[in-house]
């Protein structure tokens, strides 16, 4: 019998907020490192111990507009008192509008919005294999992921000198029992050319490091590994898949590939105190 496929209806509001719980879910999985905090009320914050922007951050608020300035300073404080850098994310959740500009009058600077893009995986465009021979495989273990780092670290601009540190955080959180990470890569000729992970958060799949060595991105290598890593998504029961994106070539694709817009991040980081 055919597997009649069912359209997820769910309206612009909830697809935002799906999107943004996973993004936050993700986010505050570093606390689940070694000397991790987090904290889940208003505003929702997380840390790693780790002295890197990224890994520490607060992922949602809501504040009072007459009150501002007094709870940023109050959000701040866990952060201030161990010296750690930290990412704001200011999504469809947070409020009021002037967050993102409240936040550099507090020493953060804004380096980038994200575009908050989903799908229902059923509806997705039809897979077209690259024209070059390829493998994709599941990242199963720390050899495999230390494989995978190198075009991950190239494409998100991260220094070598902290491919161990990476490595090490990235292999805590996927190899725990009940981790919520799945990685995937592409080779070609046995090199790992290709990478992506899932992040199953908020009741959705999204996706996360998408990165294709510069060489091979005009083989459509990025665009299969997306496909095929939304089916891993499909095998595993997930209807609806998110991600977020700043490049305008890569809203083309995903826009071509059944993603639609439904939300936009602002993205502020303070590196220092």
């Amino acid at each position: 019998m055919p597997n009649h496929h069912i359209a997820v209806k769910i309206d612009a509001g909830e697809m935002a907020r799906l999107i943004e719980d996973n993004l936050s879910a993700k986010s505050m999985d570093f606390a689940k490192l070694p000397g991790g905090k987090v904290y889940e009320g208003n505003p929702a914050w997380f840390t790693s111990g780790f002295g890197r922007a990224g890994y520490n951050g607060v992922v949602c608020a809501s504040f009072e507009k007459e009150k501002i300035d007094q709870q940023i300073e109050a959000a701040l404080e866990p952060f201030r008192q161990q010296n750690l850098p930290l990412t704001w994310w200011v999504g469809p959740l947070s409020s009021p509008v002037n967050l993102g500009q409240a936040l550099q009058k507090h020493g953060f600077h804004h380096q980038r919005d994200m575009i908050g893009m989903a799908a229902d995986l059923g509806e997705l465009m039809g897979f077209v294999s690259p024209d070059i021979e390829y493998s994709f495989e599941p990242v199963l273990n720390r050899a495999d992921l230390e494989q995978w780092m190198p075009p991950f670290l190239n494409a998100f601009g991260i220094p070598l000198e902290d491919k161990d540190l990476v490595l090490d955080i990235f292999a805590h959180l996927s190899f725990q029992p009940n981790s919520n990470w799945r990685h995937y890569l592409i080779r070609v000729n046995g090199e790992v050319v290709a990478t992506s992970s899932l992040h199953l958060g908020g009741g959705v799949a999204g996706l996360y490091n998408i990165a294709a060595l510069p060489q091979y991105r005009q083989h459509g290598l990025g665009t299969a590994i997306t496909h095929l890593t939304f089916d891993e998504a499909k095998n595993l029961g997930f209807t609806l898949g998110t991600l977020q994106t700043t490049f305008p070539n890569a809203l083309r694709l995903y826009h071509r590939m059944g993603f639609e817009v439904y939300c936009k991040f602002g993205v502020y980081q303070r590196k220092s105190w």
